[in-house]
């Protein structure tokens, strides 16, 4: 038995490029998550202590995209990720990070990270 909660379609205003043009103003990132949690046993209690509130998951997420200016996706996927895993209780991070309109022929480019 599996237990996972995700976050889909977070805005994530942040200046993030590999050219000092791109990072000279912010960008709207579009972030998908999936978490997968340590805790296997079913919810019986309805206790939020027994998962994670989503609400600090984004708050972090946000947090992350306003205090550090990223050249690669990469790197702020990993710093995501790292923050997650060190702050909760989780045995696995499905992340993928998304911009918009960066190319002239393509909606969306972006990683995914799974760690």
């Amino acid at each position: 038995m599996t237990n996972h909660i995700f976050l889909h379609g977070i805005n994530l205003k942040t200046k993030i490029g590999v050219s000092a043009a791109e990072r000279s103003s912010p960008q709207i990132l579009i972030i998908d998550i999936d978490i997968e949690l340590n805790k296997t046993t079913k919810f019986e209690n309805d206790n939020i202590n027994d998962t994670i509130d989503y609400s600090k998951i984004e708050y972090l997420i946000k947090e992350i995209g306003e205090l550090h200016h990223y050249k690669l996706l990469e790197s702020l996927g990993e710093e995501i990720t790292n923050k997650i895993k060190k702050k909760f209780d989780v045995k696995k991070i499905l992340i993928k990070i998304n911009k918009k309109n960066i190319l002239p022929n393509t909606d969306f480019v972006g990683v995914i990270l799974e760690r």
